[in-house]
């Protein structure tokens, strides 16, 4: 059973990411992942692994600062993209392989560094991707976690999630963040630095970015929270008219 859905799941991001590739492929590092990578210690002569890397756009803003990074995806085409977009960015020390985050194809404490970003929400079983990530780091290297959060009351929670999977059906769960740092405590690891910021996010462009066709439904939903109804998770409100809602990511570096 377990097996049965997490191939459904794949299936599902593939179907999902294959349709946005071109647009990710064409993305930029924005400054708020630069400054999460600066807090992330890594030596110049570090070997890295992207998890669940998509068009590498992690592994592109690690690049000039290590050895070798190697990002891993399941969907073909957004590794394709990202074969592209190193090569516009004449960047020669990244190497993409289709391998699922699951049951990643290295040897134990292969690398320096094991990472993921924006991942964990579309995996059926994250605490096997955490897992791995632990075990292909060397002896004392670290893994990083950057992922949205969840909230933490279980019934918001499922309210919060059944609207993601509306926008995207590749969505599986968000994990809050005392279930981020508790998946890192079974799996070994010793947070050594965590911090959480409170984005927010201008509903149309969230919408944009999916492709959904289910804006009237989840903008309906965000919008009788404003007027007093169920909450959703999303926490919105107005800014200068336009419906806007609060996104929280959480970083997690741990060693292992």
């Amino acid at each position: 059973m377990h097996d049965q859905h997490r191939q459904e799941q794949h299936r599902l991001v593939q179907e999902k990411f294959t349709e946005q590739a071109e647009r990710w492929g064409k993305m930029d590092v924005d400054p708020e992942l630069n400054e999460i990578l600066e807090r992330i210690d890594v030596a110049p002569d570090a070997c890295v692994l992207d998890v669940a890397a998509g068009t590498g756009l992690l592994a592109r803003a690690l690049a000039p600062r290590v050895k070798e990074v190697i990002a891993v995806d399941i969907t073909t085409a957004m590794l394709e993209r990202g074969r592209e977009a190193a090569r516009r960015q004449g960047i020669d020390n990244v190497a993409f392989l289709e391998a699922a985050a699951e049951k990643l194809p290295f040897p134990n404490g292969m690398f320096d560094l094991a990472i993921t970003r924006f991942s964990l929400h579309h995996i059926a079983e994250p605490q096997s991707v955490v897992n791995e990530m632990v075990r292909v780091v060397r002896g004392r290297g670290r893994v990083a976690i950057i992922d949205m959060l969840g909230p933490d009351d279980p019934e918001i929670a499922e309210r919060f999630n059944a609207l993601q999977r509306r926008r995207d059906a590749s969505h599986a769960r968000t994990l809050s963040w005392v279930e981020l740092r508790a998946m890192l405590d079974r799996a070994g690891a010793q947070a050594v630095d965590s911090f959480t910021r409170d984005r927010t996010r201008d509903f149309d462009d969230w919408i944009e970015l999916s492709g959904a066709e289910t804006k009237d439904e989840l903008r309906a939903a965000l919008e009788a929270e404003l007027h007093g109804g169920a909450p959703t998770g999303f926490r919105p409100f107005l800014d200068a008219g336009a419906l806007t809602f609060h996104h929280p990511i959480g970083a997690i570096v741990a060693r292992a």
